[in-house]
């Protein structure tokens, strides 16, 4: 007779610890930090195309998207949250995608969803653990946002990334054209500053750098410089610049032609308003490759470097 009664009770004990301590609904909360911007964020949270890019799962149609057999709709997108349906068994959890600001240079995403349905008390455990997978996907989901988010070239179309100063000498020229310079123009120039180091026992120590800026519809101001190893008397039409030791310089690494150049320079002009960073100073290319002797434009490599503060 006890033994039955201490049955009956453990039961009565384990159902009343159920109700207490297990939701009344199932409810899906995570949350992760990413490096990225807000503009970033929302661009790919709350535009289908964004969706469509990053996703890793499959698209089964519009708005529709399924991983792992689990099957999420979306209801609407607004400036900062994504409204959907996430549909799991038995579960159907209405809820949202929200981003907001973090830590500085991060950007937090939070997922919140509730099953208005299943709130019987006899389904409490079951669900629980069916909530518990579902949360699990969630986690997965949003970790694959992150190093999608991450990694610049998603964004950008090109690895951006922050380095220092270590050429602090430069022997510059710098002239303006009425079109825009040729090849051939460029590196005469590159020849006339190597020739000018050398003569004074200077070495150059790194590839040669360029910048060009249309100032109006028929100038380009020219940009040429050679990083040298100590400080020299320029010649006429020269100048020396210096270049502070371990200043920030944000790099892109660029293949292709200029059009491809002057791409990731728009790109990265778009990367700086995006993370609110301001340049001191122009940009300029590093001339990886001897453009004159390499005719393939598709194989030049160019490092492009934005001083920053």
């Amino acid at each position: 007779m006890k033994k039955i009664f201490f049955i009956i009770l453990t039961i009565i004990v384990i159902i009343a610890a159920a109700y207490i301590l297990l939701p009344e609904k199932p409810v899906i909360t995570q949350d992760l930090s990413i490096d990225t911007s807000d503009v970033i964020a929302g661009k790919f949270l709350t535009t289908e195309s964004g969706w469509n890019k990053w996703w890793p799962g499959t698209k089964t149609g519009y708005r529709q998207y399924n991983f792992k057999g689990t099957k999420i709709g979306i209801d609407k997108m607004t400036n900062s949250s994504t409204y959907l349906k996430l549909k799991k068994d038995n579960l159907t959890f209405s809820g949202k995608i929200s981003y907001f600001a973090d830590a500085e240079g991060s950007v937090k995403f939070k997922w919140d969803a509730v099953d208005e349905n299943n709130t019987q008390f006899l389904s409490r455990i079951t669900n629980y653990f069916k909530t518990k997978d579902a949360e699990k996907l969630v986690g997965e989901i949003l970790l694959t946002l992150k190093h999608f988010l991450e990694d610049e070239r998603n964004a950008y179309g090109y690895r951006i990334y922050l380095n220092h100063a270590k050429d602090t000498v430069l022997l510059v020229s710098a002239n303006t054209y009425p079109i825009y310079p040729s090849l051939q123009a460029i590196y005469n120039t590159i020849k006339t500053l190597q020739h000018q180091a050398g003569s004074q026992g200077a070495k150059q120590t790194n590839f040669p750098m360029l910048n060009v800026t249309q100032t109006d519809e028929h100038e380009y101001q020219v940009n040429v410089a050679l990083p040298i190893n100590k400080r020299i008397i320029p010649f006429q039409k020269t100048s020396l610049n210096n270049i502070p030791k371990g200043g920030n310089l944000l790099v892109a690494d660029v293949r292709g032609g200029q059009n491809t150049v002057n791409n990731a320079l728009v790109q990265m002009k778009i990367y700086m308003t995006d993370h609110r960073l301001v340049s001191p100073a122009m940009p300029f290319q590093s001339l990886v490759t001897d453009r004159l002797a390499q005719k393939d434009t598709s194989k030049w490599i160019t490092k492009i470097y934005y001083p920053i503060l």
